[in-house]
């Protein structure tokens, strides 16, 4: 093994090793596949060459911008489509998974809607779904899953469906087809990043939905990163703390955001970027807590929950007001 490791090889579960008479014959079987590699045409093509050598390969193409003769501006990967044209860079997210949706349901020549989902005012648990109704839908929660991590307007309605895959009940079938008739409506997003200029700031929006889920009073952390006019990364999370006011479910989800934010700031840190992070809150009150030291009157806060009343005055983040008509962590 020690051996191995100097050669700088990689050893899988399909490797075998025969010795005989002191030798070791080494027959390594490892597939990879959908590597994307960025850097400059002379670091991509010493990077071709060096697996090459070792490796059988294929390269599907080289992106790059327009002005660059030879390059070609859409690619797939992952069957997700990135284009690159003069002005920006645009990202859209597998199709097929919505059109599979829609087909399952037969919603063809159907009415869209305009939201993804709408709040359950039932609280009460319906009849559970047979063995092979709750297996369809899982199957068709799954791939909403799986299209929500490219598409923002989804997250939160496909959270609250996932909830329900280890048990399902008749109620759940409502939302899951209310979602494929949104996406009717909305078959295809496409995420834009327009040129600019670094920014010095990377923004954290959150909000939250205090005791949105009437069957567990829980409550929802939302949220994005921003750096520029760029959107990286959003998120729809159910709280693990039933929060007892609008107050203490705003400060966990701005502990959330805080979290996010900082992860990302070193992130940037390790690729030579440097940038201040700034999180914007339209609470006044998660503002307040995380603004002052120590618990106050919020004495069911969890302590451990406090360490960002710690971070602000080093300096780590800013802390920010914004209006709750102008959050687009709201989504």
């Amino acid at each position: 093994t020690n051996t191995l490791l100097n050669m700088g090889l990689t050893v899988g579960k399909s490797t075998t090793c025969v010795f005989r008479h002191g030798e070791c014959n080494i027959d390594i079987v490892n597939h990879g596949d959908d590597f994307t590699i960025l850097g400059t045409n002379m670091d991509i093509q010493w990077v071709r060459k060096m697996l090459g050598a070792k490796y059988e390969l294929k390269l599907r193409g080289v992106m790059g911008s327009p002005h660059n003769p030879g390059d070609t501006q859409e690619i797939s990967v992952l069957n997700r489509i990135v284009r690159w044209n003069s002005h920006r860079i645009e990202y859209e997210a597998d199709p097929r998974h919505a059109e599979i949706i829609t087909s399952e349901f037969g919603l063809k020549g159907s009415k869209p809607v305009t939201t993804p989902g709408v709040k359950s005012t039932s609280p009460e648990l319906a009849e559970p779904l047979g063995m092979r109704e709750a297996s369809q839908f899982r199957s068709l929660v799954a791939r909403a899953n799986y299209l929500a991590q490219d598409r923002m307007d989804l997250q939160y309605s496909v959270k609250e469906l996932t909830r329900r895959m280890s048990c399902p009940d008749s109620d759940d079938w409502v939302p899951l087809k209310r979602l494929g008739r949104y996406l009717m409506g909305k078959p295809r997003v496409v995420l834009q990043y327009g040129n600019q200029h670094m920014s010095r700031y990377l923004d954290c929006w959150v909000d939250t939905d205090w005791a949105g889920c009437t069957r567990t009073r829980r409550s929802t952390s939302g949220g994005g990163l921003k750096l520029g006019t760029h959107t990286v990364k959003t998120w729809a999370t159910t709280q693990a703390t039933v929060a007892l006011s609008s107050a203490e479910a705003e400060y966990y989800g701005l502990v959330k955001g805080s979290c996010q934010l900082l992860g990302l700031l070193s992130l940037l840190h390790d690729f030579g970027i440097k940038c201040m992070g700034r999180i914007h809150t339209d609470s006044s009150a998660a503002k307040g807590i995380a603004s002052r030291t120590g618990l106050g009157k919020t004495r069911h806060i969890a302590v451990h929950l406090l360490w960002v009343q710690e971070r602000l005055p080093n300096k780590d983040f800013e802390l920010l007001k914004c209006k709750g008509t102008e959050n687009p962590a709201d989504l």
